[in-house]
């Protein structure tokens, strides 16, 4: 399998159809909460996988990387202004993964539902620069 821009997009786009699907059927459940949260981290690192995977024909190897390649591509200018707006979410979906994950954080609801909100406008501005 050959990972490419538009093959991430599409999976960062299927993994925040899960974590919408997840948010409407968590209630207050923090553990759903924590699926949900985890679920909207894995599209913002895919989506993110997009952007590295147009401009540097790679993606980061370590989560923690992540962000750093993505400032990278602000910096350069090869994303729109807006998206520096971006860079809190990049950041904090890194710190959150692990915990999100292995349940080593709690979440509430809304937290899930803020995650999922984000990560549906990220996915939207990288949808735009990757032109699909």
């Amino acid at each position: 399998m050959t990972d490419n821009p538009e093959r991430a997009l599409k999976e960062a786009e299927s993994w925040l159809v899960s974590a919408k699907h997840s948010s409407v059927n968590a209630g207050e459940d923090d553990a759903s909460a924590n699926v949900c949260c985890s679920q909207a981290i894995h599209a913002v690192i895919r989506a993110n996988d997009a952007l590295s995977l147009k401009f540097l024909g790679h993606k980061p190897t370590r989560h923690d990387d992540a962000a750093i390649v993505f400032a990278k591509l602000v910096r350069e200018g090869k994303l729109p202004k807006n998206s520096e707006d971006f860079k809190d979410l990049i950041a904090n979906a890194m710190r959150d993964k692990s915990g999100a994950d292995y349940g080593k954080q709690s979440f509430s609801q809304e937290d899930a539902q803020e995650y999922v909100e984000l990560a549906e406008q990220f996915i939207a501005m990288v949808r735009d620069v990757v032109g699909i």
